[in-house]
């Protein structure tokens, strides 16, 4: 039985980090596929994507590798360039119960005969029909047991691919810089990864069937207790720390797949003459957006443009999804820096009647900030940092919707934005952009782009570039991580596809 086990069970041909992923013909997208996270699925999906139909024998379609896409040896730098190069984790317990169930005790023709013969010599695996919760308890315990023998080699057995780690498998491909999505996550995951580039991947995702699950007798939480539990995550601790990773990581953006329910809306700055709505985010334009607005429902500009925030001029509106949805709905968003650095020149350095003067005097008194004219580049950047503890204190002792918007992280402001199906825009590029989702639908729009005046800038005496240190820099990384996020998310598309993510 051992022999054929080594047999069974030996390492296939090396292949290089490009090559253990899989590609498409359709597009440029990298999986790497991890045994029992979804690997059956998400190879069928691929299948589906280059055949627009399903594969034939789709539970087995492991065993057709060679109708599925490897990338080529020479692809690692394309891989790690790439937006769209992914794995997929999977809870360690979830993964170890599901080995347990449809590869060692289920009796499913695709489950490890001799694994299963051997395992009940071995280790007295009970393997008779209709057994309770407590029996399979003991048996997972036991299985566990040996796993943690198996995984450092101190059996006669190799390590199998369907209970080795996932972080090994990840760190055979460990430069290519792969974005980790979770299996429990993958419905809204996948989409908001690959929208960009595969646009009917929901399609593909519903259509697909073949997934291999085996119907267990008992849930997760009746099999477990706290000894079973302790011991899976011991053996798949690194594979434990990882899955967490990205779940935090998902979080952000699974609060924007949240269902928007019946009746509800969103406030939009729009025009009563036309069908264009925009959420302002402030540092970001605002200003701006809220003139070009005026504009083109007047045909002449505000006369005090720089006031149109106090005076209420702009008109808004509270609209349903499907409203947004028939109209150019937009909202800007801003390299997380450049909002930075705005913020201070326009609103705590400089002394116009739109600055916080308040702001700067505390800063004066508790922070060493220097207030006065003519400064070097190092003491605007010692007044960076200053400001940079000021907001980190804010972050940390007021909650997210008592920020000032004008250093409350951007994906806060946008987030309902993003609920409700409004396209982004790139600040830099916001007139180009604009004007290629409205798609000639909104008449006047380019003439009233041209009209409108300037935005809200403020004069520079040093550049971003000059005063820009890596200090300040990880400290507006630290602050705004998933303001960069964000940004980059939509800058990629927009540079890679020409028009906005599907968030």
């Amino acid at each position: 039985m051992i022999k054929g086990l080594l047999q069974k069970f030996q390492k296939p041909k090396g292949r290089t980090q490009a090559q253990r992923m899989l590609t498409l013909h359709s597009a440029p997208v990298y999986y790497l596929p991890i045994t029992k996270c979804g690997s059956t699925y998400l190879k069928n999906v691929f299948y589906y994507l280059d055949h627009a139909n399903e594969h034939v024998s789709g539970i087995d379609i492991h065993a057709n590798s060679d109708d599925l896409i490897r990338a080529n040896s020479g692809d690692e730098d394309a891989i790690r360039r790439s937006s769209y190069a992914f794995a997929v984790l999977r809870d360690p317990v979830d993964r170890f119960l599901s080995l347990y169930f449809d590869k060692i005790y289920g009796d499913g023709p695709n489950n490890f005969d001799d694994v299963r013969a051997y395992l009940a010599e071995e280790i007295a695996l009970d393997l008779e029909r209709d057994l309770d919760a407590k029996a399979h308890r003991e048996n997972c315990v036991r299985f566990i047991d040996w796993l943690a023998l198996n995984l450092s080699f101190k059996t006669d057995v190799p390590v199998n691919p369907h209970w080795r780690r996932q972080s090994s498998r990840l760190q055979r491909v460990n430069t290519l810089n792969l974005t980790h999505l979770t299996l429990d996550g993958l419905d809204w995951q996948l989409p908001l990864l690959l929208g960009d580039v595969v646009p009917n991947i929901r399609q593909a995702m519903e259509v697909v069937q073949a997934n291999n699950r085996t119907d267990k007798p008992f849930t997760r939480a009746e099999i477990l207790d706290a000894e079973l539990l302790g011991k899976i995550e011991a053996v798949y601790s690194s594979d434990k720390e990882l899955y967490q990773q990205a779940s935090r990581k998902s979080q952000l953006w699974l609060r924007y797949h949240v269902e928007v329910t019946e009746g509800e809306t969103i406030r939009c700055f729009t025009s009563a003459e036309h069908s264009i709505n925009c959420v302002a985010i402030s540092k970001t334009g605002r200003t701006y957006l809220r003139n070009l607005l005026y504009v083109l429902e007047h045909n002449k500009d505000y006369h005090d443009p720089l006031k149109i925030h106090t005076e209420g001029a702009s008109s808004n509106s509270e609209l349903t999804k499907s409203e947004i949805a028939k109209e150019v709905s937009f909202f800007v968003i801003r390299d997380p820096v450049d909002r930075f650095f705005s913020l201070y020149f326009d609103k705590i350095y400089n002394t116009g009647e739109r600055s916080f003067p308040w702001i700067a005097k505390r800063l004066v008194e508790r922070r060493g900030f220097v207030h006065e004219a003519n400064l070097t580049v190092e003491q605007h950047r010692a007044n960076c940092l200053a400001l940079l503890g000021y907001i980190n204190r804010k972050f940390e002792t007021e909650a997210l919707p008592d920020l000032n918007s004008h250093w409350s992280p951007q994906v806060e402001m946008a987030k309902k934005a993003i609920r409700f199906g409004l396209q982004p825009l790139l600040l830099e590029n916001l007139d180009e952009q604009l004007l290629h989702i409205a798609d000639g639908r909104i008449e006047g729009l380019e003439n009233a782009i041209k009209a409108t005046p300037h935005r809200n800038s403020s004069s520079k005496p040093y550049s971003v570039e000059e005063i820009l240190t890596p200090e300040i820099a990880q400290r507006i990384s630290d602050l705004y991580g998933d303001d960069q996020a964000l940004y980059e998310r939509v800058k990629t598309a927009w540079d890679r596809t020409g028009r906005p993510p599907i968030l």
